[in-house]
């Protein structure tokens, strides 16, 4: 009798052994991946904080390149004033607000925000700036100053203050000058001054010599020119013009150089006090307007029915002849010493208007970085 073997059941170890190293490997996949995935949205994360950032000093500089210097005049203190910061990238935007803190002062915050490609990644920076604004300095302690001779017959240079323009909170410093202010009192001419009291030299006191000779007034002169002449907003050849403002219905057209501005405030002008630089002399016929700071290579004429107001800085010669004729501010001529001289005749005047010269200064100063520490990181 045959005997039949019985077949044991036996235990397999392979499938066990496949699924185990297919889950090992799936977990070491799936680490692997994680990994990676945080470390791609770690590396966004800081490429768009640092976009953010550099975004947010990109428009700090760009407002300081561009600043608009009519702020100067019309930003009130403790006023804050969004600038544009023509930021163009995709999912970025960049902010730039501006405080008037003091008269002199501005503080600067720039805030950038970074988006993510495709999906939103927030990054954000703000950084600040302080800056002053700082303008050339001008020594005017008189209706006109002159390094030559002075002549006038007809006219008038008054040195008594004006009464304020517009807000006093331009002009907090107004006070009465001298009239004419020569190196030598022999030099200024005024035949009808004991003849007429509407016309003559009047101011406190009405000429004065001290402190003042043709070195140093060349000296003085020639550096607020070169000063100037880096800042002109206009720049013109010589000959006669016309000057008067050219607004729209909104906006005063600052592209027009022969728009100098409105003094009488009655359009979109009247904050547009550029600083305009003539090669050479210059004749301001009748009906000429303008406000500012003109600087002349040359001499300078102002004929019946043209008035300027603010600073006339010039290397010749300064006449105002003519009814209705008027600089209204302050003015430097002749630095060339005795033999130039100024007229101030037959109606025309130089009258001294310390707001006239702190707002045209003013409009002149430009930002700069306050020593030391001017830059801090907000976020």
């Amino acid at each position: 009798m045959t005997r039949r073997l019985r077949k044991l059941p036996r235990a397999g170890f392979a499938l066990p052994a496949a699924l185990f190293a297919v889950v090992l490997v799936s977990a070491f996949v799936a680490g692997a991946l994680f990994v990676a995935t945080e470390e791609l949205r770690t590396g966004r994360e800081d490429g768009a904080d640092q976009r953010a950032l550099a975004a947010a000093e990109w428009a700090l500089e760009r407002a300081i390149l561009t600043w608009d210097s009519r702020r100067n005049v019309t930003q009130p203190i403790g006023r804050t004033d969004t600038i544009a910061a023509e930021y163009r990238a995709p999912n970025d935007t960049a902010v730039v607000t501006a405080t008037r803190v003091q008269r002199r002062a501005v503080w600067l915050v720039a805030t950038a925000t970074r988006g993510g490609d495709g999906r939103a990644i927030p990054a954000r920076h703000t950084v600040a700036a302080s800056l002053r604004l700082v303008n050339v300095r001008f020594p005017t302690t008189a209706a006109l100053t002159s390094g030559g001779a002075v002549v006038v017959d007809g006219g008038v240079v008054d040195g008594r203050a004006a009464a304020a323009l517009g807000d006093t909170a331009d002009c907090p410093e107004s006070s009465s000058a001298a009239g004419i202010r020569v190196p030598d009192v022999s030099r200024v001419t005024c035949p009808t001054c004991a003849a007429s009291s509407e016309s003559g030299v009047f101011g406190l006191p009405p000429i004065d010599s001290s402190g003042i000779t043709d070195s140093t007034f060349a000296v003085v002169v020639n550096a607020m020119i070169a000063s100037l002449v880096r800042r002109a907003s206009i720049d013109l050849p010589g000959g006669t013009m016309t000057p008067r403002p050219t607004a729209g219905m909104a906006s005063c057209d600052l592209t027009d150089p022969l728009n100098w501005g409105d003094p009488g405030g009655t359009s979109s002008c009247g904050d547009w006090l550029p600083v305009i630089h003539v090669r050479g002399s210059v004749v301001l016929g009748a009906g000429s307007v303008g406000q500012g700071i003109l600087v002349v290579d040359g001499s300078v004429r102002v004929e019946g029915g043209a008035r300027f107001v603010g600073m006339v800085i010039a290397r010749g010669d300064v006449a105002v002849s003519g009814l209705n004729a008027e600089i209204a501010g302050a003015v430097f001529a002749a630095p060339g010493g005795s033999s130039a001289a100024s007229r101030i005749t037959d109606g025309g005047s130089i009258r001294f208007e310390p707001c006239a010269v702190q707002r045209a200064s003013m409009m002149a100063a430009r930002p700069v970085r306050t020593p030391e520490r001017w830059w801090i990181e907000l976020r």
